[in-house]
């Protein structure tokens, strides 16, 4: 039997303590199999809130195909690494892949017609007085 496994897509974020703990995770993750399809640019960020007694992180993401096996030993691994303070693996969205413009527009659908708005004339007090008498007798 032939064990085929297939890679599905990934992105990773992660807040690393310092440069070296970044390029220690992109390096974990090419050393388990994993194809690097994008790697942003580490970008020096102040916390909100001290993360290990650290004010400063650095802020990056990977966009890569793996097995998913491989990705929960990356989890597991990660959750113990002491240059990777936080990070997220989730699966992004499915990409259309026809354009917004090439669909039909959309067509609105009344249920049933409005009724026109009619025209009242304004009244004076006087004359409403007199209407409200009219009516009560």
């Amino acid at each position: 039997m032939e064990n085929t496994k297939e890679k599905k897509q990934y992105e990773v974020s992660f807040v690393s303590a310092d440069e070296d703990g970044a390029k220690k995770l992109t390096d974990y993750f090419r050393k388990s199999g994993a194809e690097i399809i994008f790697e942003s640019p580490l970008s020096k960020m102040r916390l909100a809130q001290p993360i290990n007694k650290k004010n400063e992180a650095y802020f990056g993401f990977l966009h890569l195909d793996a097995e998913p096996e491989e990705i929960s030993k990356a989890e597991r691994q990660l959750r113990i690494h002491p240059g990777v303070l936080r990070f997220l693996v989730v699966t992004p969205p499915l990409v259309k892949q026809k354009e917004r413009s090439q669909y039909e527009p959309r067509k609105r659908q009344f249920s049933a017609a409005r009724p026109e708005k009619k025209h009242v004339p304004h009244i004076s007090n006087e004359a409403l007085e007199e209407q409200l008498k009219e009516i009560l007798q």
